[in-house]
């Protein structure tokens, strides 16, 4: 039997669906998992227990409110911010795993200094993330339009330094160069690419010299990350699609195996059949093919902990 292996895992959702959420999340943009409105720590942790090769020992909660509200902005907007942060911070002190929180912000917002300044009062807010995906957009995007272009939001970013938090970075492929020009100016903010740069199956065949192009831009800021995770959006099945495993693979040795991350998406990829056993399997034979025992370590923890403050 191989030997198991920690997962601390850096990318991971909580949430109440319910009519009368207390997190300010919608049902019309998420899902009730398996039937139920809430999906909280004990459910998370639940899934993981199939996988019998790996001890969970906890991860970085992400937010999933800038996906909600489509249209919404201001005070009623932030509030909403704040109440899911709060609610998940409560849901995850009832576990004893080590877990740190990355809620979101407007950051295009005039207020957003005061919105980053109240979640920073909040106890593990190890950073911040703000869907930026344009083009195609997602939802409340197809209103904001592309944040990176937006000098407002840039300056919110800039607010980011002064809380010590870092960013998660979820974006297409065509904005992946104008992404690492603008991070350049801002070394000391750790930058967490999310879902290997959302590409779709065009961008890893068709499209693939903008797609790793763009990659190795963001490679050569330091301060960054990227999280091999959410890759069903690529390919269903996923770990039998030739050309997204040669792209892992090629991400791995650019990014090198000290910032390469390995997320559950949960509860999403569970959803989409992809169960903790399944997952990190698949997993686990990319992480072998490229590197030994304790680089594997560090993509399964390690890293992760390490770019989010956690250890």
């Amino acid at each position: 039997m191989a030997e198991k292996v920690e997962i601390w895992d850096p990318h991971f959702h909580i949430w109440d669906v319910s009519d009368n959420t207390e997190s300010g999340h919608e049902l019309e943009q998420l899902l009730a998992v398996n039937g139920e409105d809430v999906y909280a720590a004990a459910e998370y942790e639940a899934d993981f227990l199939p996988a019998t090769d790996f001890e969970h020992t906890g991860g970085a909660w992400l937010e999933a409110v800038s996906v909600c509200h489509v249209g919404l902005s201001g005070p009623q907007y932030d509030a909403y911010c704040l109440a899911e942060a709060n609610w998940s911070a409560r849901q995850l002190q009832k576990s004893d795993r080590n877990y740190v929180l990355i809620p979101t912000a407007p950051l295009h917002e005039p207020n957003a200094a005061d919105t980053l300044a109240q979640l920073a009062e909040i106890p593990r807010v190890h950073g911040i993330r703000q869907i930026v995906n344009h083009d195609p957009d997602w939802p409340r995007n197809a209103v904001l339009g592309d944040l990176l272009d937006n000098p407002q939001w840039q300056k919110g970013y800039a607010e980011l330094q002064k809380h010590a938090m870092s960013f998660d970075l979820q974006l297409n492929a065509p904005q992946f160069q104008k992404a690492a020009t603008f991070m350049k100016d801002f070394p000391d903010t750790p930058v967490i690419i999310n879902h290997l740069g959302s590409p779709t199956l065009d961008d890893v065949t068709a499209r693939e010299k903008l797609f790793r192009d763009g990659l190795e831009a963001l490679a050569g800021c330091p301060q960054t990350y990227i999280k091999i995770s959410m890759l069903f959006y690529t390919a269903q099945d996923w770990d039998e699609c030739e050309p997204l495993i040669d792209n892992i693979n090629w991400i791995i040795d650019t990014f090198g195996v000290d910032r390469c991350v390995f997320a559950s998406n949960y509860p999403v990829d569970v959803a989409q059949g992809w169960t903790a056993d399944r997952l990190y399997g698949a997993f686990r034979k990319i992480a072998e093919a490229n590197t030994d025992l304790a680089g594997q370590q560090k993509l399964f923890a390690g890293n992760a902990k390490r770019a989010y403050r956690a250890e």
